[in-house]
């Protein structure tokens, strides 16, 4: 099956091999360039802000995981409803499989924040945050 957009399936590529250049880079770059650059003052000033900061990503993330879950539990309502309806069958599957993928999605980003923060805790541009 080919994609109606070819021009968008391009875009993920780089987008997606962007992304682990960019964490190469990052755990590359030398200790150097980060850890002269942060007063330890401008350090102990933003915590308070580090900290919202993680707690709302946390929040964001487990909001979406709670999200595609309920979107996985509703297709599978709507799947069993269906009956012989192939339509409202094939609606429900695809409901599903987007559940799925948003979960993934939500895996992925957790992954790369933690890896980022990771990163950063470990060149002490932050504190860790909890």
């Amino acid at each position: 099956m080919t994609d109606p957009r070819p021009g968008r399936s391009l875009a993920y590529r780089s987008l997606i091999a962007a992304l682990p250049a960019t964490l190469l880079w990052l755990i590359a770059a030398a200790p150097v360039l980060a850890a002269d650059s942060v007063p330890s003052g401008a350090r102990e000033a933003l915590a308070p802000v580090t900290r919202m900061i993680a707690t709302l990503v946390a929040i964001a993330i487990g909001l979406g995981i709670a999200i595609c879950t309920a979107v996985i539990v509703w297709g599978g309502i709507e799947k069993m409803l269906a009956g012989a309806n192939s339509e409202a069958e094939h609606r429900a599957q695809r409901r599903i499989g987007n559940g799925i993928l948003g979960l993934v999605w939500m895996v992925v980003a957790s992954v790369v924040v933690s890896v980022i923060t990771a990163i950063a805790v470990a060149y002490g541009l932050i504190d860790k945050p909890f």
